[in-house]
């Protein structure tokens, strides 16, 4: 799975919104609400960092929320699963896309990222967001 097919895959996710809070060559995507004067950056929760920049030669990656009880596992597994920059080890991944990780698990595990946040809101927090609400 390239760059531009997992931003569609986040995109399409119900309530989800990009955001660029550390210039336009690195994207996050965020649930909840964005900032009163429209902007997003400082509202909303992360729920895959989608950086845009890469050094010369080097794969795009992303950074993840991910299950505590599969992350060694990952690490095992796949060399695409590494450890991200200066987010909690054991509960966040980083993975170099268009590697060894099978494109149907990485759509898996960007959809279990996406739940993982959504599931911190309250429940009338998720129907706006999810557009559920009764």
């Amino acid at each position: 799975m390239d760059r531009n097919a997992v931003a569609d895959l986040c995109e399409s996710l119900p309530g989800s919104w990009p955001d660029s809070p550390w210039g336009e060559d690195d994207l996050v995507y965020k649930l909840g609400p964005k900032n009163a004067d429209g902007g997003g950056k400082g509202a909303g929760k992360i729920f895959c960092f989608l950086g845009g920049g890469t050094t010369e030669g080097q794969p795009h990656a992303i950074s993840i929320k991910c299950d505590p009880a599969i992350v060694p596992a990952l690490h095992q597994k796949y060399d695409a699963v590494q450890s991200p920059s200066y987010l909690n080890k054991s509960h966040w991944v980083a993975i170099v896309l268009e590697s060894d990780l099978p494109d149907d698990e990485l759509e898996e595990l960007i959809v279990d990222s996406y739940e993982r946040i959504l599931a911190g809101f309250s429940k009338r927090q998720q129907q706006l967001i999810t557009g559920t609400e009764p």
